[in-house]
């Protein structure tokens, strides 16, 4: 990623994930390297979590680069996460996807992935993304918070799941945000700022934080909208920081436990400028910001539904002619993929932990 950009203190606790996301641009500099530090990710990741299994979140998924079939370049880690909604439609942040040619063009699903070690060449099944939709009213302005950040991808080939128990379940109000309830964020984000101790999916439980409470962490707090639900994580004395998300679990599912069911309440926007939080003492109120899905519902399910234009169609055409024009300026040796300045404040994994031949 290439950011240059002068970004104005719309936080107390937005996202950190400013000096990450500047990092980007060196990491897919160097497509054909495997060693890359790992402050080069603008996602976050699981804080405070413990190994999670696919079977109990059959509906998580997994954002890859992959130009194998064009250049034989690919992603060596996952930038966003997502949730299946069927088998060709996938539910993901707007910021994993928006102003990213290159996402637009080679983004693979791969869905119930446990460990990313396993891509490209595991036992896994994957699917091309051709459709991206996101809203027009989404804004990637800072100031705004990430207003409305909610898209769909439509996918190539169908993934073989199924569609009745592997796919998100929604809640059909918001109670959740009443009373004492519990709540779990899945990812493959890191585990600490700038850090990833795992390939393995992670999950740790979070506590609901009401919007007053939520809007006071942030200087533009009045940006903050009903359609955002806020968290904050246990406090471990081992690692001195909450629970919550972090780099690399941008587009990722929050789920609400409700019975025997986990329902998917939210999508991972953003979170504070150091995962977790900091210290008991710094007076963290909040770790991670969602989109809350319920408000979305009409307009997800008009895309399912075919009735929505896509913001961006990907072709096999316009994958070549991107490879080539890269080839032919030398770019196969540097450059990198612009996410804008949204990763900032995305948790979004960049789609380069490293990009690999």
């Amino acid at each position: 990623m290439n950011v240059s950009h002068t970004v104005s203190p719309v936080r107390k606790a937005i996202v950190g994930l400013s000096a990450s996301l500047m990092c980007t641009a060196s990491v897919m500099a160097a497509e054909s390297s495997v060693e890359v530090s790992p402050n080069v990710s603008v996602t976050p990741y699981i804080v405070n979590g413990s190994d999670a299994s696919v079977s109990d979140f059959p509906s998580m998924a997994s954002l890859f680069i992959d130009r194998i079939d064009y250049d034989g370049v690919y992603s060596t880690g996952a930038y966003c996460g997502a949730t299946i909604l069927d088998p060709t439609h996938i539910l993901t942040a707007a910021h994993c996807i928006y102003g990213n040619e290159e996402g637009q063009l080679f983004t693979i699903v791969v869905p119930q992935l446990e460990d990313t070690s396993e891509f490209p060449n595991g036992n896994i099944q994957k699917s091309r993304v051709v459709e991206v939709y996101y809203r027009s009213d989404y804004s990637d302005n800072l100031s705004d918070l990430l207003r409305n950040d909610v898209a769909v991808l439509k996918l190539e080939s169908a993934l073989n799941i199924d569609s009745v128990n592997d796919v998100v379940k929604r809640p059909s109000d918001d109670s959740y945000r009443i009373g004492v309830n519990d709540f779990v964020a899945v990812g493959h984000g890191n585990t600490e700022s700038d850090f990833d101790a795992t390939t393995i999916l992670q999950k740790a439980p979070l506590n609901y934080v009401d919007n007053s409470t939520c809007a006071s962490a942030f200087i533009d707090g009045s940006a903050l909208t009903d359609n955002q639900l806020c968290f904050i994580g246990d406090y471990s004395v081992f690692t001195r920081l909450y629970g919550g998300t972090c780099q690399g679990d941008s587009g990722g599912p929050v789920y609400w436990k409700d019975g025997a069911d986990y329902r998917q309440v939210g999508i991972t926007s953003f979170g504070t400028e150091t995962c977790g939080g900091g210290s008991i003492t710094s007076g963290v109120k909040v770790t991670s910001v969602f989109t809350e899905i319920l408000d979305y519902e009409a307009w997800i399910d008009s895309v399912v539904a075919g009735n929505e234009t896509p913001k961006f169609v990907s072709t096999d055409a316009k994958r070549t002619a991107y490879v080539n024009a890269r080839n032919s300026s030398g770019s196969s040796s540097g450059g990198g993929v612009s996410f804008g300045l949204l990763g900032i404040l995305m948790l979004i994994a960049g789609v380069r932990k490293a990009l690999k031949r």
